[in-house]
C-alpha cells in the first residue's frame, strides 16, 4: 500500500534537517553548562601571574558557542608588583571576548570583539623611579620550547574591535607609603577597530572616543577639568581631537590637538578661551580633596628628573581674551609653548595691560630636582593711574607711564619664595605724586602754608635685586622740577619696609612765582641752593612709617658764603610729615 502526502506537508528530509538544527542550537546553548570553563579559573590566573609577576584574581568565567564562541570574565584584578602599596595595576568589572566560529574551524583565531566594562588602569611610580607597569616574569626565563605542529597550526588573526566603556586612567606616585594621584581621568569610552596582532600594524588601527562627560582631576585641585563636548579620532596613524572643557569653573577652553604619527608622538595644539578667572583657578588648585590617599601638594616628592636625550613632546599656541583677578582685568593674552622631555619653554607670553604690554619669556627645567625656572620680564607703556584707580586705597596716588625689565630665577618647590632671585630696573615717567609734597619742605622752613600737596615729576626710577626673600635697591630716584628724592634699602616679601633716603628741594622753585616764592627767594637769594632732609621709611607696605633720618637736622647746600637758617628737630619732623602727606 502506498502512502501519499498532501502538498502542504513538510517532506521527511526537511523535518529531519529542522530537528537537527534545533538539537544543535539547544546543544550550543547547553554546552556552557556541560563544559564548565570556570573550573580553569585558578589555572588561568596562575599562568597570568607567572607571566606578569603580579597577583591575579578572576571572577566567574562563562562560555558561549552561538552565535560565536564567547567567554565572559567577571571582576578581573591584576595587582601591583612587590615594593608597591597594595592595589591594582589593572581592574575591570567585566571582560567579554567574542571569537568568530568559522575561522576557528580552520585553526585561525579571529576575535570579533573585546569589551572591557569599567576598566581602571593605575600607573604608579615610586621614589626610586620604578613603576608598576613594566612587566617582568615572576619565574626565571626559560628557553622557549620548539613549536609543535599542533601549536603552530593555530594563529591569532585580528581583533576587529576593542571597546572600553566608562574607563579610568590614573597617574600616581608613592608618597609616605601610600598611592597619591597626580592626575585621574574618568568616563573614558573608546572604540578601537582593526587591531592587527601579527604583525602589529599601528597605522591600520582606527579609533573613536567621545569626550562628553570625561573628567580630569589633578592633584590638590578641588574641582576637575570637565569636558563638555569633543571627540578623538585615530586613523592612518594620525590622531586628532577637538574639545570644549570647563577648567575648574575658572574658564571654558576650546581646543584642538593633533599627532601626525602616533608611533612617534609629537602633539600640536591650539587652545583659546574668552575669559580666565585667576582667583577661581587658584582657589581650585589650592583646594583639598577628601581622598584618604591624597596629601597636600607641597609634601609630595617631585618626580625624578627625566633620563635620555631632550626630545620635543608638544608645541602650540594659547590665546585668552580676558584675564581677571580682583580687582584687575587684563588681556588679550597670547603664549607660544614648547614642551620637551626635560623642559618647557614659553616664547613669549604677551599680555595687554592697562594701555601697555607685558611680555614674559620663560623656561622650566626638569633636569634639576626640584625643577627650576628662568624668566625674562618686560613691561612697556603701562598707565599707572589706571592700575591704581582699581587698586583699593591707591586710587589717585600716582600717575605716569611705567616700564619694567627683570630677569628672574627660582625653583618650583613648595617654598618658592626662598629660592626666588633676580634683578632688574623700573621707571615711571611724566607723572604726578599727589601724596608727596616736596613744596612742604621749603614751606616748613619759611613758615608758609597753603601750598598744594602735589609733586609733578619727570621720572621715578630705580634698580632692584631679589634675594633672601627681600627686594633690595641701591638707588630709587625721583626727579621733579621741585627737587629730587633718593632712597636705598629693601622691601621684604612679608611686606616689611627698610629704607633710608633724602629729599632735596630748591625753596624758590618749590614755592613757585607767587608771593611766597618771591619772598623766600628774596630772603635767601643765591645764598641757599638746595635744602636736604634725610629720612627713614619703615613699617609695612600697608602701613608705612616715616621718621627723621640719620642726622635729623636738614642740611643746606650752597656756596662758600651760604648761611643756614636755624631749624629745630621738631621742624624737620614737621617737614617730613608734610613731605609724605602725614598730618
Amino acid at each position: 500500500m502506498t502512502t501519499t502526502t498532501s502538498g502542504g506537508a513538510f517532506p521527511l528530509w526537511a523535518k529531519i534537517l529542522l530537528s537537527l538544527v534545533v538539537v544543535l542550537v539547544l546543544l550550543a546553548f547547553a554546552a556552557p553548562y556541560f563544559l564548565n570553563v570556570d573550573r580553569y579559573r585558578d589555572t588561568i590566573a596562575e599562568t597570568i601571574a607567572k607571566q606578569t609577576g603580579r597577583k591575579v584574581t578572576l571572577g566567574k568565567i562563562r562560555a558561549q558557542v552561538l552565535p560565536g564562541v564567547a567567554l565572559t570574565v567577571d571582576d578581573l584584578h591584576i595587582g601591583n608588583p612587590e615594593g608597591f602599596p597594595q592595589g591594582d595595576l589593572l581592574s575591570a568589572d567585566e571582560i567579554r571576548v567574542n571569537v568568530a566560529l568559522g575561522p576557528l574551524l580552520h585553526s585561525v583565531v579571529h576575535v570579533n570583539s573585546v569589551d572591557l566594562v569599567h576598566t581602571k588602569l593605575s600607573l604608579v611610580t615610586n621614589a626610586e623611579g620604578n613603576d608598576n607597569y613594566t612587566f617582568t616574569s615572576a619565574t626565571p626565563a626559560q628557553k622557549a620550547p620548539a613549536p609543535t605542529s599542533e601549536s603552530s597550526s593555530v594563529s591569532l588573526d585580528q581583533i576587529d574591535s576593542i571597546n572600553l566603556s566608562n574607563a579610568e586612567v590614573m597617574v600616581a606616585a608613592v608618597v609616605k607609603g601610600a598611592i597619591q594621584s597626580s592626575a585621574d581621568v574618568k568616563g573614558i569610552n573608546i572604540a578601537l577597530h582593526n587591531f592587527a596582532v601579527s604583525p602589529m600594524k599601528v597605522h591600520d588601527w582606527q579609533a573613536e572616543s567621545k569626550l562628553t562627560g570625561v573628567t580630569l582631576t589633578l592633584e590638590g585641585w578641588s574641582a576637575p577639568v570637565a569636558f563638555e563636548s569633543g571627540q578623538v579620532t585615530l586613523a592612518g596613524g594620525k590622531m586628532d581631537a577637538q574639545f570644549v572643557a570647563d577648567l575648574a569653573k575658572a574658564s571654558d577652553i576650546k581646543g584642538t590637538l593633533s599627532i601626525a604619527d602616533v608611533e612617534k608622538p609629537q602633539v600640536t595644539f591650539e587652545m583659546s578661551a574668552s575669559q580666565l578667572d585667576i582667583d577661581k583657578l587658584i582657589a581650585a588648585a589650592g583646594g583639598q580633596t577628601t581622598s584618604t590617599t591624597t596629601v597636600t601638594p607641597t609634601s609630595a616628592k617631585p618626580a625624578p628628573p627625566p633620563k635620555g636625550p631632550s626630545e620635543l613632546v608638544a608645541r602650540g599656541h594659547i590665546n585668552v581674551e580676558k584675564i581677571t583677578t580682583k580687582p584687575y582685568t587684563v588681556g588679550p593674552a597670547n603664549v607660544e609653548m614648547r614642551v620637551y622631555t626635560d623642559r618647557a619653554e614659553l616664547w613669549p607670553i604677551s599680555i595687554g595691560m592697562y594701555g601697555g604690554t607685558l611680555q614674559i619669556s620663560s623656561r622650566v627645567d626638569r633636569a634639576t630636582d626640584p625643577p627650576r625656572f628662568t624668566a625674562t620680564v618686560q613691561m612697556r607703556n603701562l598707565d599707572v593711574a589706571k592700575v591704581l584707580e582699581v587698586t583699593p586705597g591707591a586710587s589717585g596716588k600716582m600717575s605716569g607711564t611705567g616700564e619694567l625689565d627683570a630677569n628672574l630665577l627660582g625653583s618650583l618647590a613648595g617654598e618658592w619664595k626662598k629660592t626666588l632671585s633676580g634683578s632688574g630696573k623700573f621707571a615711571v615717567r611724566n607723572g604726578h605724586l599727589p601724596g608727596v609734597n616736596l613744596s612742604s619742605l621749603a614751606g616748613s622752613l619759611a613758615k608758609m602754608a597753603g601750598v598744594a600737596s602735589d609733586t609733578p615729576f619727570t621720572v621715578l626710577e630705580g634698580d632692584f635685586n631679589i634675594a633672601n626673600q627681600r627686594v633690595t635697591s641701591k638707588l630709587l630716584h625721583l626727579d621733579s622740577s621741585l627737587g629730587v628724592v633718593d632712597l636705598n634699602g629693601s622691601v621684604g616679601m612679608d611686606s616689611t619696609l627698610d629704607y633710608q633716603g633724602k629729599a632735596q628741594v630748591s625753596p624758590a622753585s618749590a614755592l613757585g612765582t607767587g608771593t611766597a616764592g618771591t619772598l623766600v627767594g628774596g630772603l635767601l637769594g643765591s645764598r641757599v641752593g638746595k635744602i636736604t632732609v634725610p629720612f627713614a621709611l619703615d613699617g609695612t607696605i600697608e602701613n608705612p612709617k616715616v621718621h627723621p633720618g640719620k642726622g635729623l637736622m636738614p642740611s643746606v647746600a650752597g656756596g662758600s658764603n651760604s648761611a643756614t637758617p636755624a631749624v629745630t628737630p621738631q621742624g624737620a619732623a614737621s617737614a617730613l610729615k608734610g613731605l609724605f602727606g602725614k598730618h
